[in-house]
């Protein structure tokens, strides 16, 4: 499968899911009506067709009907006019049969998806195969599901945001709606709702793959802009040590500031706290600056020819 998609393994996991018990079946199967379910009222009989993205998905489908004992149904493979576009599978389904399809032609959802987790996640899981889809989390955090009807994504949307806390956004594309989550908690709480489990443990771990990295950089970079800031400032110190050399001598300074400008000029690379380590009596970083402080303006008095 190292040529399939994310958004195409996904589905995969959710195709091979075990189907619990009757009212999950049903919850799932009303998913996939409502996400792709069209009323067809004719004279002869009324019928649900429902047009699935792929033989995969068609599969699950039949499965959920045949727990169900739907026996009744017309299939249909269709080809797009687009050769290189993928086969999609459409069932005709009549609507009285064994009452399973009466509760999905209504346009709310009924309270028992909608205040049970468990049935609420199943409905997401025929949603989702039915027209959601997937980026790449190494790539980005993109979750969508696209529908014609603005009322089913908001529905789902507010029972996500109420219910589980996850975030999502619907907004008009085109002739069409799409729910979107983009955070990558959200998406990996979305996963584990539907059933992809090993989905989100996926984006688990490219997530925290990131957050090592960002730390990792961050550490970097603070240790690089600490080195440059100690280079300036060691710079600054041994020309300041250079010029009272060069006119007053070393020699001519207090004993404590002697002694620290010749570990200084013999110590380069070592901090000022390295430097009190190595003072006779040792001395902590902030007596070093001190006193290093001193050294730079007597330096810079030099220099302005207020002392010679």
């Amino acid at each position: 499968m190292n040529d399939v998609s994310f958004s195409e393994r996904v589905k995969y996991e959710l195709c091979s899911l075990d189907i619990s018990n009757v009212s999950e079946a049903r919850a799932e199967l009303m998913g996939f009506i409502k996400a792709r379910g069209v009323l067809r009222l004719s004279k002869e009989k009324s019928t649900v067709s429902v047009a699935l993205p792929d033989i995969r998905v068609g599969r699950r489908f039949l499965k959920l009907m045949d727990y169900l004992s739907v026996g009744e149904h017309e299939t249909a493979i269709v080809q797009p006019r687009r050769l290189w576009k993928q086969k999609t599978v459409e069932f005709n389904l009549p609507i009285d049969s064994a009452g399973i399809f009466k509760d999905n032609l209504a346009q709310q959802l009924p309270a028992v998806i909608l205040d049970d987790a468990v049935l609420f996640g199943t409905f997401l899981r025929g949603v989702y195969l039915s027209c959601g889809s997937m980026v790449d989390p190494s790539i980005s955090y993109h979750m969508e599901i696209s529908n014609s009807s603005q009322e089913l994504l908001e529905q789902i949307r507010d029972c996500l945001k109420a219910n589980f806390g996850i975030e999502s956004k619907t907004v008009r594309f085109r002739n069409s709606y799409k729910l979107s989550i983009r955070r990558a908690t959200d998406l990996i709480e979305f996963l584990n709702l539907i059933g992809a489990v090993e989905a989100a443990l996926r984006v688990e771990e490219i997530v925290q793959k990131r957050s090592v990295a960002s730390d990792v950089n961050r550490s970097m970079n603070f240790l690089s802009a600490n080195a440059d800031r100690i280079g300036i400032s060691t710079v600054k110190q041994v020309r300041a040590i250079e010029v009272i050399d060069r006119t007053l001598g070393i020699d001519s300074l207090e004993d404590d500031l002697k002694n620290l400008a010749r570990l200084r000029i013999e110590n380069e690379d070592l901090s000022l706290r390295e430097l009190g380590e190595m003072m006779e009596p040792k001395m902590s970083k902030s007596m070093v600056y001190a006193r290093m402080k001193k050294i730079i303006q007597l330096a810079e008095r030099i220099e302005r020819g207020q002392n010679r």
